[in-house]
């Protein structure tokens, strides 16, 4: 009974990832962020020519960085409307009063919409790795740096999940978007913040509550692989195990908190 019933619940996933994967890929955002990174590509190839300097290292650097930018607006503009419009639109009452958790939506949307920036992820990368080879500059790392820019996407895409299962498009929009600037200066407190404080129990205080916000600055290698500079060994496993803890608990709470929602 029990693996009947968890591979129900593997179908129900597939079901709405397959749903989520085509949705995404009609997306009228997809396509617009897709094409201003197809354009920031060019733009580096334009640029390396009007800088002194080696040109691979030029577009390598602003290639990784507009694959980067755009893969993150991709996931948070496209995963904050996956849920709330659902419920907007009411499409969701088809498939809920189904035989099926709450959870499985929740966690089929998330993939679903990984699948798709996994693919926009590797067009991108490939597009790079075309324009490296013309200037004699390419390098596999360039896929080592895609491995930690989809670790990145995977927590964003988490956290927008989580907001648009329990606020409006904007709401999540602003909060997403303020997880992501402080998981990129969050390592930067301690230096500000600690030393203006006078007390130790405070600076005790400031230090945990540094340890309890997210640092997306250990996902970014881009500067490693630019300057050809070797990734300490065993620093992937615990980036990939940071990633996966961090995506666990958004998920979780994402579930628990759509779970409670009265979607009347």
């Amino acid at each position: 009974m029990t693996e009947k019933l968890g591979a129900l619940s593997l179908l129900q996933v597939r079901a709405i990832m397959k749903n989520t994967f085509k949705e995404a890929i009609r997306s009228r955002i997809f396509y617009i962020l897709m094409a201003f990174a197809v354009t920031m590509l060019g733009f580096a190839v334009v640029l390396s020519f009007l800088t002194l300097g080696s040109q691979k290292r030029v577009i390598l650097d602003l290639g990784l960085a507009g694959i980067s930018f755009f893969s993150v607006m991709t996931s948070i503009f496209v995963g904050i409307g996956l849920i709330y419009l659902e419920v907007e639109k009411k499409t969701i009452y088809n498939v809920l009063p189904k035989p099926m958790p709450r959870s499985n939506f929740i966690i089929g949307r998330y993939f679903g919409l990984m699948a798709v920036l996994g693919t926009n992820l590797l067009a991108m990368l490939a597009i790079l790795s075309v324009l490296l080879a013309v200037f004699k500059g390419f390098t596999m790392a360039v896929f080592q740096a895609g491995l930690f820019i989809y670790m990145e996407l995977a927590i964003i895409t988490a956290i927008a999940i989580f907001f648009s299962s329990v606020a409006s498009p904007v709401l999540s929009a602003i909060c997403t978007v303020s997880f992501y600037i402080i998981g990129h200066t969050s390592s930067t407190f301690p230096d500000i913040l600690v030393p203006l404080l006078r007390s130790p129990f405070q600076k005790k205080i400031a230090t945990w509550f540094f340890h309890l916000l997210p640092d997306l600055n250990i996902l970014n290698t881009s500067n490693l692989i630019t300057y050809d500079i070797p990734i300490a060994e065993g620093f992937t496993l615990r980036a990939l195990l940071y990633t996966g803890v961090f995506v666990s608990l958004l998920l979780l709470a994402a579930c628990l908190c759509f779970r409670k929602r009265d979607l009347v």
